[in-house]
């Protein structure tokens, strides 16, 4: 499944984005260091970044197992008026297919995480 990046840069940044990002970030970090790989906080935040975006290139996303608020907000309203993608009759399987993928775009994103925990540390994330 793809993303809309233009969705993604556009939506507000959530304090879920930011814990996703950190939380992945840590378990990097902490799974290097079980394996005597201890590394500084800026190199960790530059190996996971590479390795999200590498996961992302596989046509992969992280989401959480446990749909959010924001989830399931998404799934509900995905087959409004002005939401759907067809007015015309579709089969369930599509509108299945259409509030999944709105699930997808309405979970934490681990980007928009990333620029704010780089904000926060005084640093500009490098694009």
């Amino acid at each position: 499944m793809t993303h809309n990046t233009n969705e993604d840069e556009n939506a507000a940044p959530s304090q879920a984005d930011i814990d996703t990002w950190r939380i992945l970030k840590k378990a990097l970090k902490n799974a290097l260091f079980d394996r005597g790989i201890k590394i500084a906080a800026e190199e960790a935040s530059l190996v996971t970044r590479f390795m999200l975006e590498q996961i992302e290139t596989s046509g992969l996303r992280v989401v959480p197992v446990k749909p959010t608020t924001e989830m399931q907000r998404a799934i509900k309203q995905a087959l409004d008026q002005g939401k759907r993608m067809s007015v015309t009759w579709v089969k369930p399987h599509t509108k299945q297919r259409w509030r999944y993928q709105a699930a997808i775009d309405a979970s934490p994103n681990w980007r928009r995480g990333y620029i704010l925990d780089q904000r926060a540390d005084g640093g500009q994330p490098e694009e």
